[in-house]
């Protein structure tokens, strides 16, 4: 790991920056409200957002190739696939990472 930094952070309440003096051993910063609103919720993202959460829901059409078998019959074992995700009426999807996994586990014949 690097050196660490104490950092001191100045802000304005009319979104300006200003500028304090530093002291020796440490690393002065400023910046304005708006840029601290972003890195805020950039670093609230970053946190929250899991590989899990990342994962792309695919509609038939996408996950049939996949798993080299026809839409319908996607449709009529939707309840038998772990990977199916059934998001309201009439709206049914497939999880990619889902789909990954079970492939990973089936056995070629």
């Amino acid at each position: 790991m690097g050196q660490k930094f104490p950092v001191w952070l100045t802000i304005d309440p009319m979104d300006q920056p200003t500028r304090p003096k530093a002291q020796d051993s440490t690393m002065l910063v400023t910046i304005t409200v708006g840029q601290l609103r972003e890195l805020i919720r950039y670093e609230i993202r970053a946190a929250t957002t899991t590989q899990q959460e990342a994962d792309r829901m695919l509609d038939a059409k996408e996950a049939s190739p996949m798993l080299s078998m026809s839409e319908d019959w996607l449709y009529r074992h939707a309840k038998k696939l772990p990977f199916t995700r059934k998001l309201g009426p009439k709206m049914l999807r497939f999880s990619y990472q889902g789909i990954v996994k079970w492939l990973a586990t089936r056995k070629l014949s």
